[in-house]
């Protein structure tokens, strides 16, 4: 049989309205079920359990799988296709949307496409002197952080246009075509050559706006009904069953988008503004030119921006490449200059880092030069890892800013790439930077002596805020720059300079101190226990001893506490103390023990199962408690970066305010049935 790839089967997951496989003569068949249609959705079929996951595909028939490698062979070797399976309808007279499936006449009329883009090419491409569907090849970045957002060459999508099917390909290039005439007939009517340049830029920027909703890429929205478009998130990844959007009434949607803003910038006529193409390395200004400089740099290694930019680059070429040839005589984006941690050039990630730090340090020493003595500078960082802001902080104190304040701000989409089930933060971190004179020499340990005494008033704010998981260290890092920044150069007793590892280092100490002190006394002894373990050891094994003279301070007989279902393991003459990844989820189900608990919620949270993990997060209140959120919290803080506890624990906590409100609403639900009918 032919196995459909869907990743899931929903339609409309509010109106619980999905595809329902089935066989037929050997095939899979589809009927749309739901309680708006013929037939309800059958009480075993699990709707959001599609056939493939992760690459591994399993036949909704057979029940045999083909594992990812095999499912990666067969795309390259040509043996995928696309298959139309549904077809999502409105009408003026119906409230909300109606799914039926394809019909023969559906596949007509794409089929139809497919012979009219072929008869396009042929025509455009002597004309324009270049494929009219993007022949560019898609990006391969191996051996850098950056790669985890490019997953597409494995399926045999090594071209630009290939990540359009063919009826996309042709509203794409027939907008190209008609933007095209719009400026021979706008320059053939009199009107001034600079006005038809305008006007023509501005489509092909509604132009790339159609094509980021008119991809392959683009995914059904189950919840909401709606179709995401590629760049949701900075990436690109396989969509299994992609979602395929009217190109007019895209168009429509994204022309109106587009001139509300230059409905406001046609006002700016006093004073209009200039948008200059330029390196951030080599600011064409004059020294002293600006009051104020905002600027969000790259996060290290996150976002490879000019490798994903080239999906809009391949259609600007299209359409205005002739207007702009200074900017778009190359094949794609230029790439060498660009101020990201790549590690699949020479070198590797090491040199990646080195060519990052040295690259940002020149940008923020431009930022330095240009700025007016009395002006102010805003710069936004959101990167989690060490390795990122180690960059970050030494580019800043070498550029001679000097950060005056810094506080997290709540701007991150939690749809963005990696936010779910991963470690991501929830604020950037706004740094107001100054020219200001600084201190010529500081000795660290009178620094550090600084540095802590500052950061027990910072904490107690940023605790207070609800500032949780990785932004409560992040934070404290904006905050200790504005010390540790005060200093042209801090050394050691021997005379090395201290630089951001060794900073960071003790922030991080520092901060999970703190936040065991907030929760310890408020939590029973055993989760006590693991806290302080986390605290002084990590991941480690502690000896015996060690261990059993912090049980007895805590009130604890150690000796009680073995078992293969407990999280206090003596192996031999020391003791380790599980994370929750380690333990198995009928070890903890029906404990009432705070860290079990924790446990137990991470463990269904990691393998999906959200409402069993809501459920138990609603007995006895838990979930809308502070006190397991901020043991998660420190526990967190205490671990390594690389830990697999501290992982699961941030994209936990990433998540906290959606799972509180979802814990709050099955506590009023059962608060509802428990009231009498009379007051209900």
């Amino acid at each position: 049989a032919t196995i459909p790839l869907m990743s899931q089967f929903w339609l409309a997951k509010k109106r619980e309205v999905a595809l329902f496989p089935y066989e037929d003569q050997g095939q899979v068949a589809f009927r749309i079920v739901g309680s708006e249609y013929a037939e309800p959705i059958p009480d075993d079929f699990d709707s959001a359990k599609g056939t493939v996951a992760r690459g591994v595909v399993t036949c909704p028939l057979c029940k045999s799988t083909i594992p990812a490698a095999e499912t990666r062979r067969l795309f390259q070797g040509g043996l995928a296709g696309e298959r139309m399976l549904a077809v999502v309808t409105l009408h003026p007279n119906v409230k909300g949307r109606r799914y039926r499936l394809a019909g023969d006449v559906d596949i007509e009329i794409f089929r139809a496409a497919q012979k009219r883009i072929s008869e396009k090419r042929d025509r455009f491409s002597a004309e324009w002197d270049l494929d009219p569907v993007p022949d560019e090849p898609t990006p391969k970045i191996k051996g850098s952080g950056a790669e985890r957002a490019i997953g597409i060459h494995n399926y045999n999508m090594s071209s630009y246009g290939s990540l359009f099917n063919a009826r996309q390909q042709l509203s794409l290039v027939t907008f190209v075509e008609k933007i095209r005439e719009a400026r021979s007939e706008m320059l053939s009517s009199a009107y001034p050559s600079d006005y038809s340049d305008a006007v023509t830029t501005c489509l092909s920027l509604w132009m790339n706006q159609v094509a980021d909703n008119s991809s392959n890429l683009c995914t059904w929205v189950p919840p909401s009904e709606s179709l995401a478009h590629v760049f949701s998130s900075p990436s690109f990844m396989i969509t299994w069953n992609y979602a395929e959007a009217n190109p007019l009434r895209i168009a429509n949607n994204r022309l109106r988008t587009l001139l509300k803003p230059l409905g406001h910038l046609s006002e700016m006529r006093a004073k209009p503004a200039v948008v200059q193409h330029a390196s951030a390395k080599h600011l064409p200004y004059p020294d002293n030119t600006f009051d104020a400089v905002l600027t969000d740099p790259p996060y290290y290694d996150n976002v490879p921006y000019a490798y994903l930019a080239d999906f809009f680059y391949v259609w600007f070429k299209r359409s205005i490449g002739a207007l702009y040839p200074e900017l778009f005589e190359a094949p794609a984006t230029p790439k060498e200059d660009e101020i990201v941690a790549y590690g699949h050039r020479e070198g590797g990630l090491e040199a990646g880092k080195r060519r990052f730090e040295e690259g940002l340090s020149k940008a923020f020493s431009e930022i330095h030069r240009v700025l007016k003595p009395n002006g102010i500078a805003v710069i936004v960082y959101a990167h989690k890892s060490t390795s990122g802001w180690e960059t970050l902080i030494n580019a800043l104190l070498d550029s001679g800013l000097v950060i005056t304040a810094a506080w997290p701000i709540n701007t991150e989409m939690k749809s963005r790439l990696w936010a779910m089930n991963v470690a991501a933060l929830a604020s950037s971190i706004y740094m107001i930077v100054r020219k200001r004179e600084r201190e010529p020499f500081g000795l660290y340990r009178e620094v550090h002596a600084e540095l802590e005494e500052y950061l027990k008033t910072r904490y107690v704010e940023l605790w207070e805020s609800g500032i949780s998981g990785a932004d409560l260290f992040i934070a404290a890092i904006g905050s200790a720059l504005q010390v540790f920044g005060k200093y042209e150069e801090v050394t050691d007793f021997e005379g090395n300079p201290v630089r951001a590892d060794r900073m960071l280092q003790d922030i991080r100490q520092l901060t999970a101190t703190y936040a065991v002190a907030q929760v310890g006394p408020n939590a029973s002894q055993l989760t006590q226990f693991y806290l302080f373990s986390r605290q002084e050891h990590g991941e480690k094994r502690m000896q015996f001893d060690t261990a059993n003279q912090l049980a007895r301070s805590l009130g604890i007989d150690l000796s009680a506490e073995w078992g293969e279902r407990k999280f206090i393991h003596q192996e031999g003459s020391f003791v380790r103390v599980l994370g929750a990844h380690e333990r198995r989820i009928d070890d903890v189900a029906d404990s009432e023990e705070l860290i079990d608990i924790l446990h137990h919620a991470l463990l269904l949270w990691r393998s999906g199962e959200r409402k069993a993990m809501v459920k138990s997060l609603a007995r006895g209140e838990v979930g809308v408690n502070e006190l397991i959120w901020n043991v998660a919290q420190a526990v967190s803080l205490a671990l390594p970066l690389e830990a697999e506890e501290r992982r699961w624990l941030e994209g936990w906590l990433a998540d906290r305010e959606a799972i509180k409100a979802e814990v709050s609403a099955i506590l009023e639900e059962l608060e509802q049935e428990r009231l009498p009918l009379d007051s209900q």
